[in-house]
């Protein structure tokens, strides 16, 4: 298992009401509704944005609850728990980066992955590639160029990789809830006026108001 530094705290505002809202539009920190003149999946819409959010938020939600309930369920920080977990189990699920099989941690990196290749280049697969990857996965997060990712509170850590740490770094129940959520924090914040969170770093590092790798639309 790959070893960080957690630190329990509040990194940013999550705005809720951004976050869930079906009316969302890419804010100016995120560059504003500009294509650049690309077309097609070159082009991020405001509407796969909100989902591919949505859908993370989510996942981190329901994995977080787990954890707390499997938790409950054992008492305490058991073998069984980390087992279940995944923690420790980085690197044995078939290849260098996949978590155990059939683990809460290996079920959460693939959500993920597959919400990655609804961002341009967010898969980090194609020939060319000028981002890396979106950087939210195990696989990405060892190729992404993206600015957050090497921060100093993610430290090239995937989102998986971030909760393993946020559960082998907490010794209470009440330290662990603090520190998953610390990570749905990690990696979805914005406000008006940054984007400190994995996913809205991307778009702002690679999108309109970046490097123009690809465009974006309000839908």
């Amino acid at each position: 298992m790959k070893k960080h530094h957690f630190v329990p705290g509040h990194v940013a505002i999550l705005e809720e009401r951004a976050l869930l809202s079906g009316g969302f539009r890419f804010p100016a920190a995120l560059g504003g509704s500009n294509t650049l003149g690309f077309k097609g999946a070159l082009v991020l819409t405001s509407r796969t944005y909100s989902n591919v959010q949505s859908q993370i938020n989510t996942a981190i939600l329901n994995f977080n609850k787990s954890v707390l309930n499997l938790y409950n369920q054992q008492k305490g920080f058991t073998d069984t728990f980390d087992a279940k977990i995944g923690v420790g189990t980085y690197g044995t699920g078939g290849n260098d980066w996949s978590y155990g099989n059939g683990t809460a941690l290996a079920k959460l990196d693939a959500k993920i992955a597959s919400l990655e290749f609804k961002l341009p280049y967010g898969g980090g697969l194609s020939t060319n590639n000028p981002t890396g990857g979106a950087g939210l996965s195990n696989r990405t997060a060892l190729t992404t160029l993206n600015p957050a990712s090497s921060s100093e509170s993610v430290g090239n850590l995937s989102v998986a990789e971030l909760l393993e740490n946020a559960v082998a770094n907490s010794t209470t129940q009440q330290e662990l809830q603090s520190n998953l959520e610390q990570v749905r924090i990690q990696t979805l914040a914005r406000t008006s006026t940054t984007t400190t969170g994995i996913l809205p770093s991307y778009v702002a590092a690679f999108g309109p108001a970046g490097s123009h790798a690809f465009g974006t639309k309000n839908t």
